[in-house]
């Protein structure tokens, strides 16, 4: 990891978190690589949104990883539909989403950890196919409803070590739906911007 990253860790979570975390803690630095750039952009403490692109499902635990935080993300209600894979997805923390429809419970639920000082993650894509990628305005009306700290994040491979750039964060001002699109825009713009142009396609 990077200089930037080397601070004492906050995890907090569930015993499933805090055991997914240890395993990939091991797995992920030593048979991939990971470089953490500008952690100090993450609160160490109260309410947070990490709105960060989806390229793999190396994503959820990775960010958790560099956050050092215990980071609760939003999943699609498709993931949901295994009962066994729902069990684990629940006890790291994630909750579902349906991305088809204004998903009023999703919302309700991530506003609510929130208002308990959590961090909440949303991939603002919404999906990991490029061809359906549409930035969705989820993490900019949370940060705007609950007052969270918006924290634009990218993660990307170059060859196979991954790396997670967390960007300055962003203040939601306002509540109007037209400030949640120019908000949604500015992440989307930001995460690009981390991302640069040393991404390579994920590997699966």
């Amino acid at each position: 990891m990077s200089e930037s990253s080397r601070r004492p860790r906050v995890h907090r979570g569930p015993w499933l978190y805090r055991l997914g975390n240890a395993f990939f803690s091991l797995v992920v630095p030593l048979v991939y690589g990971l470089r953490v750039h500008d952690l100090e952009h993450v609160p160490r403490t109260g309410p947070c949104v990490i709105a960060a692109n989806h390229d793999s499902a190396w994503d959820p635990p990775v960010i958790g990883l560099a956050t050092q935080h215990y980071v609760q993300f939003m999943a699609k209600r498709e993931l949901f539909a295994n009962r066994l894979f729902a069990a684990a997805l629940r006890g790291v923390g994630a909750f579902p989403v349906d991305r088809e429809r204004n998903d009023v419970g999703a919302i309700k639920e991530a506003l609510r950890r929130l208002q308990a000082g959590g961090v909440v993650g949303v991939f603002f894509e919404g999906t990991r196919r490029p061809e359906a990628k549409a930035a969705m305005g989820g993490a900019a009306f949370l940060a705007q409803r609950s007052g969270a700290t918006l924290v634009p994040t990218a993660i990307w491979r170059e060859g196979r070590r991954f790396h997670v750039r967390f960007g300055a964060p962003l203040r939601a001002e306002g509540r109007s739906r037209g400030e949640v699109e120019t908000l949604t825009a500015a992440v989307r713009e930001r995460v690009r911007a981390l991302r640069g142009d040393g991404a390579s396609p994920p590997e699966r």
